[in-house]
C-alpha cells in the first residue's frame, strides 16, 4: 500500500473505517485498506490453516470477501449487520473463515489465466483467455461475453488492471507496470486533496473491485 492510502485510515478505530464504508456514497478505498492491510495479517492465517499454506489463491479470497462484504446491492449489508457488540476483528476473523471454506472447492478447480495483456505490451499476443482444452459452448460464450466487455471498459486503469490481473501479476507487479505506463506516456494523477497518486496495491485493487461492477453491467448489457 502507498504511504498515502496507509496514513489516511491508520489512525482511525476499526468503528470509524467501517462508518466510512456503509456511509453513502460508500467508501471502497477504506473496505479496501481494511481487508488489505489492516486485517491481512488475520486474513492471510485463517487462509493458510484452510488451504494448507497453500498461497495460490489468497488473492481471489482477498477479493470475493470484499464483494462479499459489499453484497448484491453494493451497499456493504454484511459490514452493516456488525452491531459492535464484540471485537469487530473476531467477527472479521470468523466471517473470513466462514466464506474461505465456502469458495474453497470452486478455487479448487479454477482455471488458471496466464494469457492476456493490455494495448501497451508489444511482446505478447493480442487478448484471450486461456483454453482449458475442449469445453462446451456454454463455457466458451461467457469467455467471449467476458473478453468484449472488458474491451467496452471506459476507465483506462480498470481495463489495464484487469487485463494484467489475468494475466497473472498480484496487485503490487500490477501497481509497478501501471506506474511504468503512466510515466511512459506523460499521465500523472492527483486525489481529492491535489496530492500527486502513486499507483499502489491499494489503489489498483480498488480500480479491480470497480472494474467488476462495471463489468458485470457491460455482461448484460450484450448477452
Amino acid at each position: 500500500m502507498g504511504l498515502i492510502f496507509k496514513n489516511q485510515y491508520a489512525q482511525l478505530s476499526d468503528k470509524e473505517v467501517v462508518t466510512k464504508i456503509i456511509t453513502p456514497p460508500y467508501n471502497e478505498e477504506a473496505a479496501a485498506y481494511l481487508i488489505y492491510n489492516r486485517y491481512h495479517p488475520l486474513l492471510y492465517k485463517i487462509y493458510r490453516k484452510i488451504y494448507d499454506n497453500d498461497p495460490s489463491w489468497y488473492e481471489d479470497c482477498q477479493g470475493d470477501l470484499f464483494d462479499f462484504l459489499k453484497g448484491k446491492d453494493l451497499n456493504w449489508q454484511k459490514l452493516r449487520s456488525f452491531e459492535w457488540r464484540s471485537h469487530f476483528s473476531a467477527w472479521i476473523g470468523r466471517t473470513a473463515n466462514n466464506r474461505f471454506l465456502e469458495i474453497k472447492p470452486y478455487l479448487i478447480g479454477k482455471i488458471p489465466n496466464p494469457i492476456s495483456i493490455d494495448d501497451d505490451d508489444n511482446e505478447n499476443g493480442s487478448v484471450q483467455l486461456p483454453d482449458g482444452g475442449v469445453e462446451d459452448y456454454e463455457t466458451t460464450q461467457r469467455k467471449i461475453l467476458l473478453m468484449e466487455a472488458i474491451r467496452m471498459l471506459k476507465d483506462s486503469d480498470q481495463k489495464f488492471v484487469v487485463l494484467k490481473r489475468l494475466q497473472g501479476y498480484n496487485s503490487t507487479e500490477i501497481a509497478i507496470l501501471m506506474k511504468k505506463s503512466w510515466d511512459k506516456h506523460g499521465i500523472k494523477k492527483y486525489d481529492n486533496k491535489g496530492n500527486l497518486v502513486v499507483p499502489s496495491s491499494g489503489y489498483v485493487d480498488v480500480r479491480m473491485q470497480r472494474a467488476k461492477i462495471e463489468l458485470r453491467k457491460l455482461i448484460v448489457t450484450i448477452e
